[in-house]
């Protein structure tokens, strides 16, 4: 009996050196948390943070008289539509890009408020793949954003820059406009106030990282940051885009040593990639051109040829041994880090 709560007893110095160990790990995976770019450790949390405070996202609740009434419209029952049945509808991206019903309310004495206008305007967003750009749905849509005469900042905003909001390369012109300003995209979007679910936005996010890309190597430190920080860590790419783009990015010439090392951080430490030389990341890489991929795997064999194990924790798991395979740190998006 002595003997076994003798075995039970455990040292003042296994103690320490257990404690010690501990608190090492939980140190080194603090600093490696603090490193992770925000926009990917929270990135439902920054999807909120885009739609906080913006005009143009918020539909008002659905009322099924007002769509029982828009049927009994166009089958002919009704010659009209009241009032709140068309602000209602004008936030519903089927119905207010419909010419039957942008043609009533264009004919129609109602003045709509910067609300409905702006409804008809992300309705365009939400339809954007779907609409004919030179079609009379965006021209009158257009028509009825210039003759606006209200003070909200946002519609008074895309009134002055219309090719920039319905125009035909539209996302083309945004993404020049966010480029030229330098400034991060939470910034450009509480001044524009885009739907950032609609398909507009997605392809405006694509076409401002290919431009970054086109130029990378000439970049300012602010414009890298935009790129790397906020649009290839927007949450909301379609995924064969993303890796598209991706594979485009390591395969751009030429590729000076700075930009080259900054996208090889950003690639490792991003969930959708990782190391492509380990097993549980090929599914991953499956959708990048096997050129680009062939050509990362040569880069991460110049840095490090070897893979490693390492111990860290992970929740609902505890302390682990993970298999990785270079000792690259995540991308700090810190000042500091980019001077």
């Amino acid at each position: 009996m002595a003997q076994t709560q003798q075995d039970e007893y455990v040292s003042f110095e296994d103690l320490n050196i257990t404690i010690r160990e501990v608190v090492s790990n939980l140190n080194t995976s603090l600093r490696r948390l603090t490193q992770v770019p925000p926009g990917s450790r929270l990135q439902n949390l920054q999807n909120t943070v885009y739609s906080i405070d913006a005009p143009v996202v918020h539909r008002p609740w659905p009322l099924q008289r007002h769509l029982q009434e828009w049927a009994a419209f166009i089958s002919g029952e009704t010659e009209t539509l009241d009032n709140p049945a068309i602000k209602y509808l004008c936030w519903v991206p089927e119905i207010a890009t419909d010419t039957r019903f942008l043609t009533y309310v264009e004919n129609s004495p109602i003045e709509l408020n910067w609300r409905s206008l702006a409804g008809l305007v992300r309705s365009c967003h939400c339809r954007w793949e779907n609409l004919s750009l030179e079609g009379p749905s965006i021209s009158i849509i257009k028509d009825l954003l210039k003759h606006y005469k209200g003070s909200n900042r946002v519609l008074l905003k895309w009134q002055a820059n219309i090719d920039a909001v319905l125009g035909r390369k539209a996302p083309l012109i945004s993404a020049e406009k966010l480029i030229r300003r330098g400034k991060g995209l939470q910034s450009f979007l509480d001044e524009w106030q885009f739907e950032t679910q609609s398909p507009f936005f997605q392809k405006f996010v694509e076409i401002a990282a290919a431009m970054c890309r086109d130029q990378v190597t000439r970049l300012p430190d602010d414009v890298l940051v935009l790129l790397f920080g906020d649009l290839l860590s927007w949450p909301g790419w379609r995924m064969s885009a993303f890796k598209k783009e991706i594979g485009a990015l390591i395969l751009h010439k030429p590729m000076n040593g700075r930009v080259q090392e900054t996208t090889q951080r950003f690639i490792l430490h991003h969930k959708e990639l990782s190391d492509p030389r380990l097993p549980v990341n090929c599914i991953k890489w499956a959708e990048v051109p096997e050129q680009a991929k062939v050509l990362f795997v040569q880069w991460l064999r110049r840095e490090n040829p070897y893979v490693f194990n390492e111990h860290v924790f992970q929740q609902d798991r505890g302390w682990t041994w993970q298999q990785r395979a270079s000792g690259m740190d995540p991308l700090s998006f810190e000042q500091k880090e980019w001077q």
